[in-house]
């Protein structure tokens, strides 16, 4: 007597849906935008002298970490890991953190959080659909 996904009768594979393709995708492209301001640091460093080395190599470190992580994330989702809701959830309430800073004058101009919080709840949408969830979830 066989049972359901033994090794004589694997189970068929999940298909990827397609808004986890585009889950991935978005992860992409958040991960090379962080990864980009890390390059942009490094250059600016090499530019202009900063009031404290120590802080201007913290946080290059700290942008390249976060934008190496979520380029884990990105890969992580489109393998369809269970981890990665927990991680992207975790990634885009971040962002949206930093969205609330920007409109409230604290990071840059007004004007510049409302991509970034636009891009962060449809992330959250992503993560939130059923199809997601579905594929992501625990066996």
């Amino acid at each position: 007597m066989h049972g359901t996904g033994s090794a004589e009768h694997p189970e068929t594979p999940l298909r990827r849906p397609l808004l986890l393709v585009l889950l991935a995708l978005l992860l992409l492209v958040e991960a090379l935008g962080v990864l980009a301001i890390g390059a942009w640091l490094v250059a600016q460093l090499a530019d202009t002298q900063p009031e404290s080395y120590a802080t201007a190599i913290a946080l290059i470190v700290l942008v390249l970490a976060a934008g190496v992580w979520v380029l884990f994330i990105a890969l992580g989702a489109y393998r369809m890991r269970p981890w990665v809701r927990g991680a992207a959830l975790t990634w885009q309430i971040l962002q949206i953190v930093v969205a609330i800073c920007v409109f409230q004058g604290l990071l840059a101009d007004v004007v510049d959080g409302w991509p970034l919080l636009i891009i962060s709840l449809l992330g959250v949408g992503l993560l939130l659909s059923p199809s997601v969830v579905a594929v992501t979830r625990r066996s």
